[in-house]
């Protein structure tokens, strides 16, 4: 399903932190590869902090949000178990320091509310070919954002601001694409729905002030 832009979304892998999320990912296509895997065998899209870096550099992240597709449920928990056991480290440039980024065992798409087009959305990253036995996605911004409507924290909130300032969400398209994911969402509809109305409340204040 196609989504409408004001620009049209770019990711940006050459920062240090983009270069170690494909670093962390080539050691488990390589692993595929060993073991004869077909094309696209393996499907991955990564959503929080990382996905809003190669959107927007905004800020860093040391946790890599993402979840994994694949038909055996042992060798999708083995991959993961991999993922985690080999951080990818990295230089910020920002702070001058040094860090880690971590595969996060205990994400899972569940804790926010999600579109179900979230995967038709998402963008692949070239770095993995269409012949890759691990097919490499990061969400959408649009999805990124409704994603982050759940837990809401300020990070959460700035990333979605991030997101909205960037031009690649269309605040309409936003409020429909959440609401109908924030209807099927198996939590609490009320704060999520709040935060959405909140959010677009203050970009949509912010952009008139500022066009004055």
């Amino acid at each position: 399903m196609e989504t409408p832009y004001v620009v049209a979304p770019r990711l940006n892998t050459s920062s240090s932190l983009g270069q170690a999320l494909i670093s962390m990912f080539k050691s488990i296509e390589v692993e595929l590869i060993l073991e004869g895997a077909k094309p696209g065998a393996v499907k991955v899209i990564v959503f929080g902090g990382c996905a809003v870096h190669l959107y927007t550099h905004h800020r860093v992240s040391t946790d890599v949000d993402a979840e994994i597709y694949c038909t055996n449920i042992h060798h999708k928990l083995r991959l993961q178990t991999l993922l985690a056991e080999f951080p990818e480290q990295f230089f910020d440039e920002q702070s001058g320091r040094v860090m880690e980024l971590n595969y996060d065992l205990q994400y899972n798409t569940g804790f926010g509310p999600l579109h179900e087009d979230y995967w038709e959305r998402s963008i692949p990253l070239a770095e993995f070919t269409a012949e890759s036995a691990l097919h490499l996605h990061i969400a959408a911004p649009i999805d990124i954002a409704i994603s982050k409507l759940g837990r809401a924290t300020d990070q959460d909130v700035g990333d979605i601001m991030a997101l909205l300032r960037a031009g690649f969400i269309v605040t309409t398209e936003f409020r429909r694409l959440a609401l109908q994911a924030i209807d099927m969402y198996v939590g609490n509809k009320e704060p999520p729905a709040s935060v959405l109305t909140n959010i677009l409340h203050d970009y949509l204040e912010t952009e008139v002030d500022e066009a004055y």
